[in-house]
Parts: C-alpha cells; sequence; structure tokens
C-alpha cells in the first residue's frame, strides 16, 4: 500500500526513554542510512573493492516556528547545550521506523515571505541507551 507523507508520525521525548509526545508541529521528516566503506582492495585486482565498515544514521526534519509549542524551547536548549533528546518514528501509526536517543543541531531561518522554520538534523547517541529499528 503507498502511503501520503503526512500519515507518518515523529515523537519526542526526554533521553533514555521512548519519545511518547508527538511532534505535530513537524513537517518533511526523512532519515538516511549512509554506509562507510572500507577499502577492501589488493594488488591482485584493478578493481578497487569496499566493504561496508559502518552506517551513518541521520533524521532530519522540519517545525514551524511556534513559541508555545514546547518542542521548539526544548530543542534549542538540546542544540545550544549539546544534550541528548529522544526520538520515534514510524511510517504509520503502527509502522517501522527508529527510536533512540539523539545529539541535535539545528538552523533557523526567517525568509521574507514565508513562515519562520526550525531545521533539526539528529543524529544517534548510545550514552543512555543503543538506536533500535522495529
Amino acid at each position: 500500500m503507498r502511503r501520503i507523507g503526512f500519515e507518518g508520525k515523529l515523537y519526542w521525548g526526554g533521553a533514555g526513554s521512548t519519545a511518547s509526545t508527538e511532534l505535530s508541529i513537524a513537517r518533511d521528516v526523512g532519515y538516511k542510512f549512509d554506509p562507510t566503506r572500507a577499502d577492501v582492495s589488493d594488488r591482485g585486482s584493478i578493481i578497487d573493492y569496499s566493504r561496508v565498515a559502518g552506517i551513518k544514521f541521520t533524521l532530519d526534519f522540519e517545525t514551524t516556528n511556534n513559541d508555545s509549542d514546547p518542542f521548539v524551547a526544548a530543542v534549542r536548549a538540546a542544540a545550544a547545550a549539546g544534550t541528548l533528546i529522544a526520538f520515534r518514528t514510524r511510517d504509520k501509526t503502527s509502522g517501522w521506523g527508529v527510536d533512540g536517543d539523539f545529539n541535535v543541531s539545528l538552523d533557523e531561518s526567517q525568509p521574507l515571505r514565508d513562515r519562520q522554520a526550525i531545521k533539526v538534523n539528529c543524529e544517534p547517541c548510545n550514552d543512555n541507551r543503543s538506536v533500535t529499528w522495529s
């Protein structure tokens, strides 16, 4: 079954436990698996060979700059202090996604003729718990 983007879910919460508060002001949620490769080439072949040596994962999304939403204050504070936030994603209400604690960075934009937005970039951290996929 094909899904529309708004069917996906993004939750946030305090690091150390599964995120349970839906982030309804999020838009354009996406994540990326980026394999880190090791060069395993040798002189026996003219072909360069590589093997996956790790996976870099990032979660990115955008939110509306809404002063009354507690997430806006929390993500600004976490980015400034270098503290973690828990995130959980689902491709539908009971679907597949990631769950874990993340380091966050953000980029705020104030375009002349559009809404103010906060772009959030998240990278997993396993200080409290490891990232899980389900």
